[in-house]
């Protein structure tokens, strides 16, 4: 038994009956090309469905006129979308998984990096996060959206869908319509709360004359936006009532965040509790008239799903970025198999990936969309020829290989120079955000371990030590140190790293200075979330950064946060300056920087303490001594080019399964 007794039970609502309580939300992929299903769009949606989960909803559809040709997305547009349809509806389907789509319009709204010429809205009301100012849409205009939506609804159900889902939050078109925030218009459907619901009001009723009551009709509506004179959670409610009429909607659920400054609500990262929005979900039930609602917001672990469904907060679950990361979510959770989930690190790379815009990727999952994301395509069976392996340093990269080849029946030794694994993972994890990292190492060294393989803790290893086990197959995963680069001639001052000082401060309690200055010439999110936990530490911190942005490379909803916290904290961020060190001034408690852009010179006063955060070479010592040995290990991670998580956790990976 799982112990998931709620999370199990069948769900009745509109015409489907649903054998559990775990939907897939809607997630874009950016698997279609040219309005086509693609073999890894499919794969996508199938895994999920063979994984368990009762219903999956879809990313959206191309159903308007002025959609067509969003090559990401399926065509339900016309006619000639429909074979592309029955194949993704069939392939999920046929697993016992119900498959509805999700129909929307981003209207004025984008955050991608993507050009986009023509957008249109309910008023000519400038883009919150852009600015742009989008053409305002004619009654008939509306009128003839209204139209296109519900014949795109039938085409779907003709399809083999099973229903739509109306996204109206997130700050999309229909949510623009909500907000008084975005909508000024005079005509019916604008004005005041009422008038600006019209929208949706007609929109489901127009859908519901094309399709019957057999067709599943679902909303996702917004709860607090943060838009100023938007919605709240009193106003949510109060929208919620009129439209969730159980003759008419099978389903809510509730949104928080929109196209502003605060669109990273949509996607809770690591510095959020579990389950976030779970309590005030809950509150917004009691306007649902018994629609049964979907819980939504960072629902990690089986155990959150269930406690939501105990406390009355939701009725189902839908979890999307950790069913990214692990399509078998729902049946390891409710087969007992819940410790061999495959961890999700609320790091926000997909959404990353659809924003740029690319596929969908994930940090944890590098076989996304393909059949060897599911545990039951890889039967492990002896190998006709076993190995020996050796594997160097025990942090992300070498604990994957590890795993892989372990579980492929090869014999294993794994040396790592600390008595505990992870490497800079581990110091990452315990830094704020960063707990998810820990079930990264702590997954791989668990599937290694039960695998049988070898650990030698605490041994910095030797070609010496490598050459004793015999190896056929040597993987190296040293990982990557981090040397004070001088940025100019005369500074030669030997400076603490950042990790040096973080360890420190993680390993004793009380204020450790008055001002401490932070040199991030690496430009990595973990330099920031290293700055809020050294801000509790002393008394001011302040940043000199050569970057124009600060932590520029990570996605836009991971630095929307990471900006209101250093900001809360008090945390001093200068960009594109370069320091200039000198002993007198650090006796002084000075640090002198110049502009990097105008050569105009500054100076940091009150530093009693400094670290710096600089580019990571790859550790090459043990590389070069096996050579010599005429040993050709593999190089996997930061020991062959210091880059992400993503990158260690799939060549790794790929190294492990490489030997077979």
């Amino acid at each position: 038994m799982s112990g998931f007794d709620l999370l199990s039970h069948p769900l009745n609502f509109g015409a489907l009956r649903l054998k559990n309580r775990i939907a897939h939300a809607a997630i874009l992929t950016r698997y279609a090309m040219a309005e086509r299903a693609t073999d890894r769009l499919i794969a996508y949606h199938e895994n999920r469905a063979k994984g368990g989960a009762a219903m999956i909803v879809t990313e959206a559809v191309n159903a308007l006129p002025s959609q067509a040709g969003r090559g990401a997305y399926l065509n339900a547009h016309s006619d000639s979308g429909l074979i592309d349809l029955e194949r993704l509806a069939n392939a999920v389907t046929r697993h016992d998984c119900r498959i509805l789509a999700q129909i929307q319009e981003r209207g004025r709204g984008n955050y991608s990096r993507a050009r986009i010429e023509r957008t249109f809205a309910p008023s000519a009301l400038p883009d919150d996060l852009t600015g742009a100012v989008p053409h305002a849409l004619s009654t008939g205009e509306v009128e003839a959206m209204i139209e296109a939506f519900a014949d795109a609804a039938r085409r779907l159900q003709r399809a083999g869908f099973d229903g739509v889902e109306i996204s109206a939050g997130h700050g999309h078109l229909f949510h623009q319509f909500l907000s008084a925030h975005s909508n000024q218009r005079t005509d019916r459907f604008g004005g005041d709360l009422a008038g600006r619901m019209t929208l949706l009001l007609e929109l489901i009723s127009a859908i519901r004359a094309e399709c019957g009551r057999e067709f599943v009709l679902g909303l996702k509506l917004p709860a607090e936006d943060g838009d100023p004179n938007g919605i709240d959670l009193d106003q949510a409610g109060r929208i919620a009532a009129p439209l969730c009429d159980p003759a008419e909607i099978d389903f809510v659920a509730f949104a928080w965040g929109a196209q502003n400054r605060h669109l990273y609500w949509h996607v809770p990262d690591g510095h959020w509790a579990r389950a976030p929005f779970a309590e005030r979900t809950g509150e917004l039930r009691r306007h649902a008239n018994g629609v049964p609602v979907m819980g939504l917001g960072r629902i990690i672990d089986p155990n959150e799903g269930e406690a939501i469904l105990a406390q009355g907060q939701a009725d189902f679950i839908g979890v999307g970025r950790a069913m990214i990361a692990d399509p078998e979510w729902p049946a390891k959770a409710l087969g007992g198999r819940g410790h061999s989930i495959r961890p999700c690190v609320s790091c926000n790379t997909c959404w990353a990936a659809i924003a740029d815009p690319t596929p969908l990727v994930c940090d944890t999952n590098p076989d996304l969309a393909s059949s060897s994301e599911l545990s039951t395509s890889k039967p492990r069976i002896a190998v006709p020829d076993r190995r020996r392996v050796v594997v160097v340093g025990a942090g992300i990269a070498g604990l994957s290989a590890a795993a892989e080849a372990a579980e492929a029946g090869h014999c294993v030794t794994l040396f790592h120079a600390n008595t505990d694994v992870g490497g800079r993972a581990r110091t990452a994890a315990r830094l704020p955000g960063g707990e998810g990292l820990q079930g990264v190492y702590d997954f791989d060294a668990a599937r290694a371990l039960a695998a049988g393989a070898r650990f030698e803790l605490g041994v910095n290893a030797t070609a010496a030590d490598v050459a004793r086990f015999e190896p056929d197959t040597v993987i190296i995963a040293s990982g990557a140190e981090t040397p004070w680069d001088r940025p100019t001639p005369d500074d030669d001052l030997p400076l603490p790293t950042l990790r040096a000082v973080v360890e420190d401060a993680l390993g004793r309690t009380g204020p450790m200075g008055d001002g401490l200055l932070l040199i991030d010439r690496d430009d990595s999110i973990w330099v920031y979330r290293a700055a809020e936990l050294l801000a509790d530490r002393f008394s001011s911190v302040t940043i000199l950064t050569e970057w124009e942005t600060p932590a520029q490379r990570e996605p836009l909803v991971v630095r929307q946060g990471m900006l209101e916290r250093l900001a809360a904290k008090r945390v001093r961020v200068r960009t594109h300056c370069r320091v200039e060190l000198s002993v007198d001034n650090l006796m002084e408690g000075t640090v002198d920087f110049y502009h990097l852009l105008t050569a105009d010179r500054g100076r940091v006063e009150g530093v009693d303490a400094i670290a710096h955060a600089s580019p990571r070479r790859p550790r090459t010592d043990l590389l070069s001594a096996l050579r010599q040995r005429d040993y050709a290990p593999l190089v996997v991670g930061d020991a062959y080019q210091p880059r992400a998580l993503m990158h260690a956790v799939a060549e790794g990976r790929r190294a492990g399964r490489s030997l077979n």
